[in-house]
């Protein structure tokens, strides 16, 4: 089912995981026109956080936690 189509758009969230051996061999399989990855956390300890920019594409923005706060778009933390 999964394989048996093109889909238009996949959104992928904690993408840091994709790198891994099950994760990568789905989202290579599977055909999609646009992929999108969201993380709060774009590191990985095998240095595998590379193999993104091939598998879904160029990181396109980056923010910082801290100035999400400072202007009300995410809670304080305490």
């Amino acid at each position: 089912f999964l394989t048996s189509r093109e889909w238009g758009f996949i959104l992928l969230d904690e993408v840091h995981v994709v790198p891994a051996a099950m994760f990568r061999r789905v989202v290579t399989t599977i055909k999609a026109h646009s992929k999108l990855g969201l993380t709060a956390t774009l590191v990985r300890e095998d240095d595998k956080i590379s193999d993104l920019n091939y598998m879904i594409g160029p990181k396109l923005y980056e923010a910082n936690w801290m100035d999400l706060a400072a202007k009300g778009h995410i809670a304080n933390v305490q």
